[in-house]
């Protein structure tokens, strides 16, 4: 028996355990129709064993066995006394005192609650890996992603390579590494004030960015009464965060008193991977937030706000803003986003603010055809530089390097759409 299978035999005799559990009800549930992968190339999955039908419950995992702001709340509690989180049931808690659990203890209820559930969370993930065996989470966090499984993300790149990727790529990578800079940052912060210890010994960098990257990739949605804003309505749930994205087929999700339950909204082959979907997104955003793409993604769009700019006037870039529509120019290969159709026609105005067959466009009063000939001229230039710019960068995705072929890869998407819409132009 390899690593592998030795953690994952681990991670079901923890989340089977019912020798605390209070009522049968709240017991964990796995399918025996159901098993762990792991599979070269695609990496681990969850996969059909035997035959699954449309609407079967294939996992059931109890409330406290899940991993979010509440849970964590509750096992902080039982170091420092935070009574209106006391009666929330932590099953097998032994605790046992070291450095990590004294700062819990220093932490007021009142600083925890200024964190975000996503700088809870990481600040907890990161001392209870360190805590090892005197973890109650020890089998799931051993089954987390290491490093290397986000090793496709944009925010290890260097700034060369980082260079070479679409203008969209980098705009989406800068927004994951701020959020990330901001919550380090904070949770410094606060942990400093309660040890005499370098804050950096207790909370390296690497160690933290390991543990924000499995929250960021591994989180799933899941109300929280606690919650400041919907950013922090998610939940870890272990053995669920096997299962990989689809933005075609894939499970539903349900929450009730039992716990979180996964089910199928199809019916399923032996040997058919079971899929979770994490949104409608694009590689752009896949490749940023969560280290992977996939082919021929149905949500791919092409952002051509590097092009639209530079062309508007102070103006015209006072009057966007003031109505919403300034930046995040984007289309797909069936569409162009009215956001684009309207900033193309703010172009046409010497004065946006007076024109009325501007505001009848935004108002929805009219579709813009008085627009549409000098927007399509404006759009075909634009298309033939996105062109023009995939074109120069094909040969990436044919280098040894998987980085630089992700990244061709990105610019031939790019390079499909852009196609298309211009295609579509031509034939108006």
């Amino acid at each position: 028996m390899d690593n592998f299978d030795k953690k994952l035999r681990s991670l079901l005799d923890w989340i089977k355990n019912t020798q605390d559990e209070k009522k049968p009800s709240t017991h964990s549930y796995i399918s025996p129709k159901i098993d762990v992968k792991d599979v070269k190339l695609s990496g681990r999955g969850i996969y059909a064993v035997d035959s699954l039908r449309k609407s079967e419950l294939i996992l059931n995992i109890p409330h406290s066995f899940l991993l979010n702001f509440n849970t964590v709340m509750a096992h902080i509690a039982r170091f420092n006394g935070m009574q209106d989180y006391l009666h929330i049931y932590v099953p097998f808690e032994t605790p046992e005192p070291d450095q990590f659990t004294k700062i819990y203890s220093k932490l007021t209820r009142e600083e925890i609650l200024e964190l975000s559930s996503f700088q809870l969370l990481s600040i907890y993930l990161t001392f209870e890996k360190q805590r090892g065996g005197n973890s109650f989470w020890k089998p799931f966090l051993d089954m987390l992603p290491s490093m290397d499984d986000f090793y496709l993300m944009p925010i290890h790149w260097s700034d060369e390579v980082c260079k070479l990727a679409p203008d969209s790529t980098q705009k989406s990578n800068l927004k994951v590494r701020e959020r990330f800079e901001t919550d380090y940052r904070v949770i410094c912060n606060l942990i400093q004030t309660k040890t005499d210890v370098d804050v950096t010994t207790l909370l390296p960098r690497q160690d933290m960015l390991l543990s924000w990257l499995c929250i960021n990739s591994r989180c799933l949605y899941m109300s929280l009464p606690t919650s400041k804003s919907t950013a922090d309505n998610f939940t870890m749930a272990p053995y669920v965060d096997f299962m990989n994205h689809s933005s075609d087929d894939h499970c539903t999700l349900k929450i009730d008193g039992k716990g979180f339950q996964v089910l199928t909204t199809s019916s399923y082959n032996v040997g058919d991977q079971v899929f979770l979907s994490y949104g409608p997104h694009s590689n752009d955003f896949l490749l940023s937030e969560y280290g992977f793409i996939i082919p021929e993604n149905r949500w791919n769009d092409l952002d051509v706000s590097k092009y639209i700019i530079p062309l508007l006037k102070l103006q015209q870039i006072e009057f966007l803003k003031e109505n919403d529509y300034y930046d995040n120019y984007t289309m797909t290969k069936e569409d162009v986003s009215f956001r684009t159709q309207v900033a193309l026609a703010t172009v046409q105005e010497k004065d946006p603010k007076t024109s009325r067959k501007l505001a009848a466009l935004i108002n929805g009063i009219n579709d813009g055809e008085v627009f549409r000939r000098d927007s399509n001229l404006l759009l075909t230039a634009i298309l033939r530089k996105v062109i023009h710019e995939a074109e120069t960068h094909q040969y990436l995705e044919y280098a040894d390097d998987p980085i630089k072929q992700t990244i061709g890869t990105l610019y031939r998407d790019r390079l499909s759409i852009a196609k298309s819409v211009l295609s579509s132009i031509q034939e108006e």
